[in-house]
């Protein structure tokens, strides 16, 4: 398939974008430009060296401008845009194919990133996530995602809402008799399951492919085996998405975030962890 991705200047969202998907699918021809981009003007280093700590590198350190990318864009299967208003920009060079926009893959609109340059680490980093999860997601269902089974995303707003949304969780999983799995890489739960009288079954990201899946009662929960302290590296992996395909191959899954907002700063790991869910449901008390 050929992908192409369209961000304004091509300096941090589409070349992100870009690098997720060559990660994700190296059979694919991927390349990025900026509908107002300017002609071999350097990538933010910043975007280039989270990208980096996040296993994605970036290939294209330069930006490329429209007129420079038309055969790319015209040749394309999908293109992947930042926002709907460069979809003009595109139709107008002939393109005729599939477009889809960050604005409309999902219905949770807290999804959609905002460009993230000048902003702070933290805040950048939150916007790259949704960068990477919606540019997933939006291959996933050109290409075909196909699972048996529904995965359902829960997720707090807030580090208070963990206990709330856990019990959420647990209900939806004995509803369907779904695996009950603890995403939160960087923080996994442990007084919330103790409080909810669960056990742990561990996992490890580090061996995913090894890792037999197992059977779980609806008193049990798959959780991980420790703290992580780069998870989005592992949510952007082929691996995480081929062990929850085929986890929901097998059951329905019922996944429980890490929080939207924590106390210190706000994370991208819960836009990462669900963007495979076919349901969302936030907690906020």
């Amino acid at each position: 398939m050929r992908i192409v991705t369209v961000c304004r200047m091509n300096q941090a969202r589409s070349p992100f974008a870009q690098a997720v998907l060559e990660r994700n699918f190296p059979e694919d021809q991927i390349s990025s430009t900026g509908v107002t981009a300017i002609e071999g003007t350097a990538i933010l280093e910043s975007v280039i060296s989270t990208a980096q700590n996040w296993g994605v590198p970036i290939t294209q350190n330069k930006s490329r401008s429209l007129s420079s990318a038309s055969e790319d864009l015209l040749q394309a299967d999908l293109v992947i845009t930042a926002e709907n208003s460069h979809r003009d920009a595109i139709r107008n060079l002939g393109f005729s194919g599939e477009i889809k926009s960050y604005e409309e893959i999902l219905e949770d609109q807290d999804f959609i990133p905002i460009d993230p340059s000048g902003l702070l680490p933290d805040a950048m980093s939150r916007e790259l996530g949704k960068v990477g999860a919606l540019t997933l997601r939006a291959a996933l269902d050109a290409k075909g995602f196909p699972h048996v089974h529904n995965i359902h995303a829960v997720i707090s707003h807030g580090v208070s809402d963990l206990g709330i949304a856990l019990a959420h969780a647990q209900m939806a999983r004995i509803a369907t008799g779904a695996y009950l799995i603890d995403v939160d890489l960087r923080a996994p739960l442990i007084h919330e399951i103790e409080d909810l009288g669960l056990e742990r079954v561990f996992y490890d990201v580090d061996q995913l492919e090894l890792t037999d899946i197992p059977e779980i009662s609806t008193m049990q929960i798959l959780t991980h085996t420790r703290q992580m302290d780069f998870p989005e590296k592992y949510f952007l992996s082929p691996a995480w998405r081929t062990w929850i395909q085929a986890l929901a191959n097998r059951a329905p899954i019922v996944l429980i975030t890490a929080p939207r907002h924590s106390r210190a700063r706000r994370l991208a790991d819960s836009y990462l962890a669900s963007y495979m869910a076919d349901e969302f449901t936030v907690i906020s008390a």
